[in-house]
């Protein structure tokens, strides 16, 4: 089977000048979740129809997947009409498989018993409605008691008269590839729209006397959930952080309160993670078995290990060794690559900076652009003083050092293993090791100066 996916929507409802098919859903695009539908079925011959607009889209699904062919609408002629555009690799004895790639929530389970039913009754097309009691603006199927199509009416075009059904056009159709082609030549655009609907397709090819069924789908409403407006976006993103978070919590992850905790469809966690209530995590994550992601923590393409444990602090392209502590109100920034058995306490930044295992940052410091070794301490207020206004340096400081608090380190500075920074020192050249550095100025007393 291949598939067609109709991506060339202008998407004027959004009022966003992003194309609506790429607007993000937990780490990806709309379209990229339809897409992975497809491919999650079995369909591996995938073909997206993009408006003439619609650079962005092929570029950003070709990066992920370059074996996606696309096609161009050059005009918004209607659902038909973009269809007609994505036919090119489309041969008559072809299983046809049409989505929108505006329908991320539709899953693979669904396409394969929609191609299960389309294979089993040898039909010429198969037309999926969704059960809708209450009326809406939704076009209506219309089938026989055997399940035999009959015809949909598109909302704008139902009449006062117009039969009541409960069934709602879902838009999702396979067909045979030679009834499509048919079917195509044959529409008309004679409607409100003026346009060339796919949906008179179906009824085409059951007038030339062609096998029509309908799969009548009581899936929740929820997998055939369009975007149109930002309304509808932030209300499918709702729905795919409840699939997402019971797919993470079926493979052994625990959350205290899932219902606040958004997470990536791009990121891997481990069973025997915990994840506090308020929790974010973005990009490409992998957090490591026994770890606990504090309340309100927010990761983005960050690697934590084995029993780490973060609290209420962003770490963003980062890495965590395992059994190490951050925060509360750390922030780690992108290349901070922290080792095992560390502690980066409150209010500690890192930045393009390796710290080795058993090494502490416990408060109030700055540690950018630096190597630290390990069993390192690193006291309250230490700043690497790495940029000079005009480039970065580097900060080195090695095995078991001890800098005392309110230390400035002058970068480029290397402090040998095992020196100790005495507390307010400013160090601007080099300590060997097991020295002790003091640069700070001698106190005076200036007896009743107050009174004075």
């Amino acid at each position: 089977m291949k598939a067609i996916i109709l991506a060339a929507g202008q998407g004027t409802r959004m009022r966003s000048n992003l194309q609506k098919v790429l607007h993000p859903i937990l780490g990806k695009p709309v379209v990229q979740y339809v897409v992975e539908a497809a491919f999650s079925a079995g369909i591996e011959d995938v073909t997206v129809v993009i408006g003439s607009d619609g650079d962005d889209i092929s570029t950003e699904l070709g990066r992920v997947y370059p074996q996606i062919h696309f096609a161009i609408q050059e005009k918004p002629l209607g659902t038909g009409h973009a269809v007609q555009a994505g036919i090119g690799r489309i041969n008559d004895d072809d299983d046809v498989l049409i989505l929108y790639g505006d329908m991320p929530l539709v899953t693979g389970e669904f396409i394969c018993e929609l191609k299960q039913m389309y294979t089993a009754n040898n039909s010429d097309s198969v037309v999926v409605a969704a059960h809708q009691p209450q009326f809406s603006d939704f076009g209506r199927v219309y089938a026989d008691a055997n399940g035999f199509f009959q015809e949909i009416i598109e909302y704008k075009d139902m009449k006062p008269d117009s039969p009541v059904v409960e069934w709602i056009n879902t838009g999702i159709y396979t067909f045979r590839g030679g009834a499509l082609k048919h079917g195509l030549a044959k529409m008309g655009n004679n409607n409100s729209q003026r346009e060339y609907y796919l949906t008179d397709v179906p009824k085409i090819i059951r007038d030339n006397g062609g096998d029509v069924r309908v799969l009548h789908s009581r899936a929740d409403l929820t997998m055939f959930t369009g975007i149109n407006t930002q309304a509808q976006l932030a209300e499918a993103v709702g729905h795919m952080r409840v699939r997402i978070n019971d797919k993470h919590m079926s493979n052994g992850v625990r959350m205290i309160d899932p219902a606040t905790v958004y997470i990536d469809d791009t990121v891997e966690i481990d069973a025997g993670v915990i994840i506090y209530p308020g929790v974010i995590l973005e990009g490409i994550c992998k957090i490591a078995t026994g770890a606990v992601m504090g309340a309100n923590t927010h990761l983005q393409n960050t690697v934590v290990g084995e029993r780490a444990h973060i609290r209420q602090s962003v770490l963003v392209d980062a890495v965590v060794g395992a059994s190490t502590e951050i925060g509360p109100f750390a922030y780690l920034r992108p290349g901070a690559c922290v080792g095992e058995k560390c502690k980066i306490g409150c209010f500690v930044e890192v930045k393009n900076s390796n710290i080795a295992n058993d090494s502490k940052v416990s408060h109030l410091a700055y540690v950018g652009d630096a190597d630290v070794g390990q069993k390192v301490n690193i006291g309250c207020g230490v700043i690497t003083v790495n940029y000079d206004g005009k480039n970065k340096h580097r900060t080195i400081i090695e095995d078991h050092a001890f800098v005392g608090s309110n230390a400035n380190l002058v970068a480029p500075v290397k402090l040998g293993e095992g020196s100790f920074v005495a507390a307010g020192s400013t160090i601007t050249k080099d300590l060997p090791s097991c020295a002790l550095g003091i640069a700070r100025a001698r106190q005076e007393e200036k007896l009743n100066w107050v009174k004075s």
